[in-house]
C-alpha cells in the first residue's frame, strides 16, 4: 500500500522536515529530488559541519503543502542513502497514512487574550542542531567507525545502494538548551492550524513562538513558526505575527471548540 500520496506531489515540490531531538523541535525546508518505492529522495542536508546525521531517537515528521491543503506524515524513517553512482540523498519513508487538513474548512475564532508566550530565535535553532549534531565528527575514531558501523546496513552491490542510519545519542551527554525567552502578547485569533498575535517584541519570519493557556484542570500548549509579519503600533504590540503550528496538545482542539461555545453563548446573551 502506497503511503506517500498527496496531491502534486512530485520532484521539485517545497517539504517541511520536523525534527524532535533531545526535547527541542527544529524545521528544515528543502525540495523533492525524486520519489520512489514510497521512498522520498531529498539533497543532503549539511551545513558548515558537513554532512547531517539522523539519530535512532529523532522523531521525524513530513509537512507538505498545495494550496489550501496539508499533508502530515508523522514519525518518518529518515536515511542517509548513496547510490551506485556514489551520489548522496536523505531519504524518508513513511509508516503511516498522512493526516491530510484543509485550512479553507479550518474554523477561526476571534479572542482577544492577554498572555505569556515564549520565542526563541531561528538562528539560534539552526545553531543548535548543528553543534548538536557535531558530537560524532568530534569523537575518537575508534568510536566514531564502531558507532558508524553499527547503526549502518550495507545491501547487495547489485541492487540500488548503500544505507547508513544516524548516530544514536549518548546517555551521558548533557541535554543542551536553547536559548528561549518569555514576553506578553495578545492572542487576536486561534485556529487548529495556527493563530494571529500582537506583540511589542520584535521577531522574524521562521522564529519560533510557544503559547501555553489554561484550560479546566490543565493547560493547553501549542507551538509554531512565524509566517507572517505586519507592523502596526497599536495598543496591542508593535508587530503583528501570523504563526502556523507545529506541535500542540492532544487537548487543544477540544480548547477551540469549547471557546467557540462561550463565543457563541455570549452572542445570544
Amino acid at each position: 500500500m502506497m503511503l506517500l500520496i498527496a496531491d502534486g506531489l512530485d520532484e521539485g515540490s517545497s517539504i517541511d522536515i520536523l525534527i524532535k531531538r533531545n526535547g527541542a523541535t527544529y524545521k528544515i525546508t528543502s525540495f523533492v529530488n525524486k520519489i520512489e518505492d514510497d521512498k522520498l529522495f531529498i539533497n543532503p542536508i549539511s551545513s558548515k559541519k558537513g554532512l547531517f546525521q539522523f539519530r535512532f531517537t529523532d522523531v521525524v515528521d513530513l509537512i507538505y503543502r498545495h494550496g489550501a491543503q496539508t499533508w502530515r506524515w508523522n514519525n518518518v524513517k529518515a536515511l542517509i542513502y548513496k547510490d551506485k553512482e556514489g551520489s548522496i540523498f536523505h531519504t524518508f519513508t513513511p509508516t503511516q497514512r498522512a493526516v491530510l487538513t484543509n485550512r479553507r474548512n479550518t474554523y477561526r475564532l476571534t479572542v482577544s487574550i492577554r498572555t505569556k508566550i515564549t520565542y526563541q530565535y531561528k538562528a539560534d535553532l539552526e545553531a543548535d542542531i548543528e553543534d548538536d549534531d557535531d558530537q560524532l565528527d568530534n569523537a575518537d575514531p575508534a568510536i566514531r567507525d564502531a558507532v558508524n558501523k553499527a547503526n549502518g546496513v550495507e545491501t547487495d552491490r547489485k541492487t540500488s545502494g548503500v544505507i547508513f542510519g544516524g548516530a544514536p545519542v549518548k546517555e551521558e551527554t548533557e541535554e543542551k538548551k536553547v536559548p528561549e525567552y518569555t514576553t506578553f502578547a495578545f492572542i487576536n485569533d486561534l485556529s487548529e492550524g495556527g493563530a494571529s498575535l500582537s506583540a511589542d517584541v520584535e521577531l522574524g519570519m521562521g522564529d519560533v513562538i510557544g503559547l501555553k493557556l489554561d484550560y479546566k484542570n490543565s493547560e493547553v500548549t501549542a507551538k509554531g513558526t512565524i509566517v507572517r509579519i505586519i507592523e502596526e503600533n497599536t495598543k496591542r504590540g508593535k508587530f503583528q505575527y501570523g504563526l502556523r503550528y507545529y506541535e500542540k496538545s492532544k487537548n487543544y482542539v477540544q480548547f477551540l471548540f469549547d471557546e467557540q461555545r462561550k463565543y457563541i453563548n455570549d452572542m445570544k446573551k
